[in-house]
């Protein structure tokens, strides 16, 4: 194992013993146990030890179900981790079961216009794409896109992030034109956002999936430029930093 991840999953697992003790006596830590859990669990994942991180998540689960009061939010936004990690697993229909659960939370507890639900839209749309099922997918990424407009205003990172998945979709689907408005839009977005909000490897991803479009038009100049572009932005790109989160986070997809 790299020595500084090794570093790291120490730290992190020294966090979570001591988050976990204080949660043992104040059930209200419960949340900050939740954070402290997916940063452990990322690391966990990076490493490769999927069922570790799986069983970190599920005493997170565990944990936020005995509670007196259970918090639909949290609960929503630990089913969201756990489908997640089953998508990084490659174990699509778990990943699609637990997102859905996710929903059903959220719609039980009347949380339609939560960021958490509109990122769990745009993840299970990311899964409906690679099962082919592309009407249920465009539904989703609209109804993801459509909250987090409302929520930010049109020119923010996770309406750009929507904008190139849709754009993968409709590529995905050889509608080209469509493709290539959603990814200019997207880039557009990200080149126009303040620099502590832009995402490297986001907008990297941009740049290749613009350039892939270009070349299925024929502009072969554009897609070299977009190609060159992405592979310049990569080189300065520094490590891997996990933060604590209590929900999934925003898949982009590639084309």
């Amino acid at each position: 194992m790299d020595s500084n991840l090794e570093r790291q999953i120490v730290a992190a697992s020294r966090s979570v013993e001591e988050v976990r003790r204080l949660a043992y006596r104040d059930p209200a830590r419960i949340g900050q146990l939740v954070e402290q859990i997916s940063v452990l669990a990322d690391l966990r994942q990076k490493e490769g030890d999927f069922r570790k991180a799986e069983s970190l998540y599920r005493e997170a689960l565990y944990r936020a179900q005995e509670l007196k009061k259970p918090d639909p939010e949290l609960l929503c936004g630990i089913h969201s981790l756990l489908a997640h990690l089953y998508d990084r697993w490659g174990r699509m229909d778990k990943a699609a079961e637990y997102y859905e659960k996710a929903l059903q939370i959220a719609e039980d507890a009347s949380l339609h216009d939560n960021d958490k639900v509109a990122t769990i839209k745009n993840n299970l749309a990311m899964i409906f794409k690679q099962a082919r099922d592309y009407k249920k997918a465009e539904r989703y990424y609209n109804e993801a896109l459509e909250t987090f407009r409302n929520s930010d205003g049109e020119e923010s990172p996770r309406v750009a992030s929507v904008l190139n998945n849709l754009g993968v979709l409709y590529y995905t689907n050889m509608d080209v034109d469509r493709a290539q408005q959603m990814h200019e839009k997207a880039l557009g977005i990200r080149q126009s956002l303040a620099y502590d909000q832009i995402d490297p490897a986001d907008l990297s991803q941009t740049y290749i999936n613009l350039g892939a479009v270009y070349k299925a038009i024929g502009d072969f100049q554009k897609a070299e430029a977009c190609v060159d572009r992405a592979r310049s932005i990569r080189a300065g790109m520094n490590g891997y930093h996990p933060t604590p989160r209590r929900a999934a986070s925003l898949l982009i997809d590639k084309t």
